[in-house]
């Protein structure tokens, strides 16, 4: 109760907080009644999200299974969500995703939906409550599987037991960048259509039609490059967080190295970071071609270009590993132009030091030393492990 307060507490203080600075803009568009219907549906949403989370914290054993369970279930709520907006709105009203906007905040301010969104909550954190009473403290509802007794040859390895430790982030990341680049790529038909649609447009890319979507191509290509950076970050830091819970003494004291250790998680991040990569190119680009009126089958070997261009990131972050480096480089490239920021600052992103393909041709000198960069790193940071100590 104390920590479904807490976050009780957090939502109330986000409603204040949120309406109380729309309405001191003083625009004539943004009253208080809307501002507070846009506050409380973001306060609403973040408790929905908590009630999902206490529920599968009742259901499921460890907090990696509650975790798991917790993002599919939003991913699907959110893909679902998605899909119907565009196809038939009126199977969004069945999601409760949904019903957070299709209130139309300084418009209609639908209350329904939001009371609707409440009472949801107020019963999925009751059925939570009632599991958290009825089980044995340290225990769940569903009872863990029983592991196997031996080890298999490939668990036996430092490249198996680590990959068993981060499958289930793997797998479940690889498959949120193939969505997410698919619902990008979905857009590309929307683009098609306004250019050619539109007289204006259509003379001002009468030279080179290709501009606008080789333009929003390579942002795409840092959203999703940012996105699927993260998965081999997670997996190079799980052996740091591994050391800090003091779980990797006993390994370590045996006959497996510090380095074998190290560069086995390095090795998983590398690989499954570059698939993570070469998915976001070729979902994004099979999502593009059947979207677009001109049907060009040869735009999927640009977008896979263009991600593989983006190689070299994964070696820079996963030497450094710094998330904090990751989300700044990230915003100023995504917000520059919304932000009106300075051009110093935007070469302060390791996005733009690449090449932004297609629009722009392949940079082999900026490729070379951003890779260079990053294998130094990742050497330097194997030396500091191996002189770390091990509880």
């Amino acid at each position: 109760m104390a920590t479904n307060l807490l976050v009780l507490l957090h939502t109330v203080l986000t409603i204040i907080l949120v309406s109380g600075i729309l309405v001191s803009y003083n625009v004539s568009s943004i009253d208080l009644k809307g501002s507070l219907y846009f506050a409380c549906s973001l306060g609403l949403a973040s408790l929905l999200g908590a009630s999902i989370a206490y529920l599968c914290a009742q259901i499921f054993a460890t907090s990696s299974q509650t975790r798991g369970i917790f993002f599919s279930i939003v991913g699907i709520l959110y893909v679902l969500r998605a899909g119907t907006d565009v196809s038939n709105l009126t199977l969004s009203k069945f999601n409760p995703l949904a019903w957070t906007y299709l209130g139309h905040p300084f418009y209609q301010n639908n209350w329904y939906y939001l009371i609707g969104l409440f009472l949801l909550i107020l019963v999925v954190f009751s059925i939570g409550l009632v599991l958290e009473s009825s089980r044995d403290l340290g225990s769940s509802t569903i009872a863990p599987k029983k592991g196997k007794t031996k080890a298999s040859k490939w668990l036996a390895t430092p490249l198996g037991f680590f990959f068993y430790l981060n499958r289930s982030t793997i797998i479940s990341w690889l498959l949120a960048d193939g969505v997410i680049a698919l619902m990008y790529g979905s857009i590309y038909g929307d683009i098609d259509t306004f250019v050619s649609n539109n007289k204006l447009i259509s003379q001002m890319f009468a030279n080179n039609s290709t501009t606008l979507v080789n333009s929003f191509t390579s942002l795409i290509m840092v959203v999703t490059t940012a996105i699927g950076l993260v998965m081999p970050l997670v997996i190079v830091h799980k052996v740091q967080f591994e050391t800090n819970k003091e779980r990797l003494g006993y390994l370590l004291v045996q006959r497996v190295s510090r380095l074998k250790v190290y560069y086995s998680s390095l090795i998983l991040a590398l690989f499954f970071g570059t698939l993570a990569i070469l998915i976001n190119g070729f979902c994004l680009g099979i999502a593009a071609t059947s979207s677009m009126q001109a049907n060009n089958g040869k735009f999927i070997i640009t977008c896979i270009k263009a991600s593989l261009n983006q190689w070299p990131l994964v070696c820079l972050f996963v030497g450094w590993l710094v998330y904090g480096l990751l989300g700044y480089s990230f915003c100023v490239t995504y917000f520059a132009v919304l932000l009106d920021l300075p051009k110093w600052m935007m070469h302060t992103s390791l996005f733009n030091v690449l090449a932004k393909m297609p629009m722009e041709k392949f940079d082999l000198m900026s490729f070379a030393i951003l890779t260079g960069i990053g294998i130094l790193a990742m050497l330097l940071g194997g030396i500091l492990y191996t002189r770390k100590e091990i509880v």
